[in-house]
């Protein structure tokens, strides 16, 4: 089942996060680690940043969550999306919901990077995304 992330039910986030953090090996890896800290710090100003989520309860067990925020009048952004793996369909799903709850007044929804990963890519191509922008890196020069 669906449902909004909210003050009463956002520690269940954050319990499957830390679930999520082991099965993935978050404290081998750099990423991953950073990834979680800003995870954490997105939970902890929820409200104050004026973000948005929604959960996906399987047998009554949080499985999926999302979040993110509006861009613009137009762009919805999502941040964060994290789904047990070895919930099949965890992930397409959170994604469908949340856009079909939270993100109908938007004509566009940002995914943001996929970070290379091939799987990633792929499902996030399966979307038809209208734009896509090429990665680069900014460095300052003194």
């Amino acid at each position: 089942s669906y449902e909004p992330i909210t003050p009463e039910n956002k520690e269940e986030c954050r319990q499957m996060n830390k679930r999520w953090c082991a099965v993935n090996d978050c404290l081998m890896d750099d990423e991953k680690l950073s990834e979680q800290c800003a995870v954490a710090q997105a939970f902890r100003h929820f409200d104050a940043l004026g973000l948005k989520g929604g959960l996906i309860r399987v047998d009554g067990e949080v499985v999926a969550y999302c979040m993110g925020e509006p861009l613009n009048s137009d762009t919805f952004v999502v941040h964060i999306e994290k789904a047990m793996s070895e919930i099949q369909g965890a992930y397409p799903i959170i994604n469908q919901q949340f856009v079909k709850n939270t993100c109908q007044d938007y004509q566009y929804i940002n995914r943001e990077d996929d970070t290379g990963a091939e799987g990633l890519r792929k499902a996030k191509l399966s979307y038809y995304p209208a734009l896509l922008e090429e990665k680069c890196n900014a460095v300052a020069v003194r």
